[in-house]
This record gives C-alpha cells, structure tokens and sequence, in this order.
C-alpha cells in the first residue's frame, strides 16, 4: 500500500526514470534531466560548476562547448592620435606603446593614415584605413607608428604628404598610407591636364587574411571659371579644391577656399580650417593650402 502510494506521488508531479535518465512532464527522456515545462531556479546556474560573470551570457565555444561568455569580444578601447606635422614626406610620425593587459590573448586593431597637405591648386588627399585582428601574448609591449599630417604647400611647392601608419606584430605588418600632398600653380593661370592626387591606401605584408581596408578620398581639382559682375565686366572665379576625406570618415578633410578677381572686383575666401583627426586632408587655397590632420590607432581588448 504505501509503495503504491508513493508511485502515485511520483505519477503525479510527471517523474520519470528512464534508462539513467530522469524525466519532468515526460514519458521518455532522453537526457540526464529532460524537463517538458518551464523551469523557475531560485539561486545561481552553474555550467561546469562556473555562474559566470556579470553582464556574460551562456553560448558554445569553438570546441562546441557550453561556457559562460561576453557578448562582445572587446570589452575595452584605446586611442592613440599622431598630433604632429610633417615637414617633409615620412618625417615626425609618432612612435607609440601598447602593452597587452593581463588575461588579454586578442586585440581587434584599427589603423588611419596620416592626411596630406594642400596646395594652391588642389587639396591634400585623405589617409587609408585598414583593421585587423591579432592574437598576442598578455604583458608583451608592442611598439608602433602613427602617421604625422603633412604641411601645406605653397604656389611654387606642393604639399607634404601624410604620413604612414603602421602595426607590426608576430611578423605581420599592417599599414594605412597617408594621403598624397597638394600640386602646386595658380589656377588663374596654369594649364594643367593631370595631376596626381593620390588617396591614402593599405596594405599588409605576410599577414593572414584577417584584415580589411578602406581607401581615403583624393584631395580636390580647384577649378576656375568666369562670372558677370557688371554689365561690361566678367571676374575670374576659382573655388579651390576640398581636401580629401579620410577613409569612414565623411567631412574630414578641409573645405577649399574661393577668389574672385577682376579689374574692379576683388574677393578672397580662406579655406576652413575643418580638417578633423585621423587623417583628414588639407585644402587648397589662395598662394597656400592648408595642413593635413595625423593619424589615428585604435585598439580594442
């Protein structure tokens, strides 16, 4: 009697045992435990006797296994800019640490060039991006160089380009060009039918093919034309070339400036000085451009 008294007990909270397994609304389980209901847990969910840590998430491993994890892989972030400018093409870039903190085995890496300097003819053009993931050793320092801006050119100089930003580590190397400095020439009266004002770019040497690049935008043409100011009197009009924009980086580069000349009218508009960090252009501008702004390393841990 009481043996089937406590069968019904069992019977009636849905218990079952079944080849090792023990069952919870169902007949048949097929686990260790295999609950057919919700479950209400009054303390902590361990996973190999783990609870975890705050603000982590349960999910599988690249073994298939369940563990205790974060939703992002980079909880933290440092930035490191390159403030100088460079007056001659790969001079003052600045040389930076970074030493890998405890219990840290990847780093996510992102890279801008240096931007290039305008001139009195077409702006500077904007540095190159490029990002990659590393696996590292916790406590090595590593050491590497952040692209300088390039100084503005003049009407008989072009402008400095910038400078290039590079990450090396575990024999890979990751670089992000600087921008291309400015052509120099009077727009009023130059004739010229190619100039070269080429974006920051990227690369990476024996790396494996965990990177990605972004190319900056080249630096602007000024361009001339003619406009009526009176009945009998036409100006000559330049709207001088924008500096490039850096690479994801839109409105980074300098606006050019504007000239407005004629025998009775005369009106001169300085290129802003807008060029942001990392490694937006110069513009161009009346006899001189305008400095490119330096790079930029971002690193997430």
């Amino acid at each position: 009697m009481k043996k089937t008294f406590l069968l019904q007990v069992f019977m009636s909270y849905s218990l079952f045992l079944s080849a090792q397994n023990i069952g919870v609304g169902t007949t048949t389980p097929a686990e260790k435990l295999d609950v057919n209901g919700n479950m209400n847990i009054n303390g902590q969910l361990k996973v190999n006797s783990d609870s975890g840590k705050a603000s982590q998430v349960l999910m599988k491993n690249a073994s298939n296994n369940l563990v205790w994890g974060d939703l992002s892989a980079y909880q933290n972030i440092v930035s490191f800019d390159c403030g100088n400018t460079a007056g001659a093409t790969g001079s003052s870039n600045c040389s930076q640490n970074f030493t890998v903190p405890t219990g840290v085995t990847r780093i996510l890496v992102e890279c801008w060039g240096g931007g290039g300097g305008g001139c009195s003819l077409t702006g500077g053009a904007g540095g190159g991006y490029i990002t990659c993931i590393l696996t590292v050793i916790p406590g090595n320092t590593i050491t590497f160089t952040t692209g300088a801006g390039g100084s503005y050119g003049t009407s008989s100089s072009a402008g400095i380009g910038g400078g290039n930003t590079s990450f090396s580590y575990g024999g890979f190397n990751y670089t992000a060009t600087g921008g291309l400095g400015g052509y120099f020439g009077d727009p009023f009266v130059s004739n010229v039918t190619s100039v070269n004002v080429q974006n920051g770019g990227y690369f990476a040497s024996t790396a494996p093919n965990n990177f990605t690049g972004f190319n900056g935008q080249p630096g602007g043409y000024s361009k001339f034309s003619f406009n009526q100011v009176s009945a009998t009197e036409f100006a000559k009009v330049v709207q001088y070339g924008d500096g490039g924009d850096a690479a994801l980086l839109p409105n980074s580069g300098t606006k050019g400036g504007y000239r407005l000349s004629s025998p009775t009218y005369q009106q001169e508009v300085y290129a802003s000085q807008t060029a942001v960090l990392p490694g937006g252009g110069g513009g161009a501008d009346y006899n001189y451009g305008w400095s490119g702004k330096g790079g930029r390393v971002i690193i997430h841990y």
